[in-house]
């Protein structure tokens, strides 16, 4: 099922997630916000700064990257449950 379950992952994330996300209506302006802070905390720091920033930064994205995964994963669950 763990098979089945990542192409169904992978297939939402390429073919219905960009759909949903812009139903959300601050999604946009979340985005461009964080993004204008980054770059600005970017524009500060030193080097080492800088790449200590990146690495916690492509931490937080798999970490959210994981999240995202096993509550698609909890809501198929769910669905498979309602249909029994």
């Amino acid at each position: 099922m763990t098979d089945l379950l990542d192409v169904l992952c992978e297939y939402a994330e390429d073919r219905m997630l960009r759909g949903l996300l812009d139903r959300e209506p601050e999604y946009a302006n979340v985005c461009h916000c964080a993004d204008r802070q980054e770059r600005t905390l970017l524009e500060v720091l030193g080097e080492e700064d800088k790449e200590r920033l990146e690495g916690l930064l492509e931490e937080r994205r798999l970490l959210e990257f994981f999240y995202g995964k096993a509550l698609f994963r909890a809501g198929f669950q769910i669905a498979m449950e309602l249909t029994r």
